[in-house]
């Protein structure tokens, strides 16, 4: 698999973490991780986003992670509790919350 982008010491891959991690990544080379999980919250009813990832998927990105890599992922409002609960039983440390609160949802259709 093709890097999106590389300088110097930095690599950085973009794509379904399922497939890139196989196919690129080495145990323990990855310092940080940045990721955009399902929310498990059925969004439009895509099968996609029927459930939140759960601890053998987390277990996965920390085998290729350097001891003491940080882990950013993004959950929704309602399933964030979820999401956490899944990376900590894989073993992750938790060490804080970051929220985007915003005054507007999705758009609602006029129909």
């Amino acid at each position: 698999m093709q890097p999106y982008y590389q300088k110097d010491d930095i690599t950085l891959y973009h794509g379904d973490l399922r497939e890139v991690l196989p196919q690129a990544m080495q145990p323990e080379t990855v310092d940080f991780v940045v990721t955009d999980p399902p929310y498990g919250l059925g969004f439009m009813e895509k099968d996609w986003d029927f459930d939140v990832p759960g601890p053998a998927y987390w277990k996965t990105i920390a085998g290729v992670c350097k001891p003491g890599a940080l882990l950013l992922a993004f959950g929704g409002t309602r399933t964030w509790h979820r999401l956490v609960g899944a990376i900590e039983d894989a073993d992750w440390e938790i060490r804080d919350c970051l929220m985007w609160l915003y005054g507007q949802g999705f758009p609602k259709s006029l129909d």
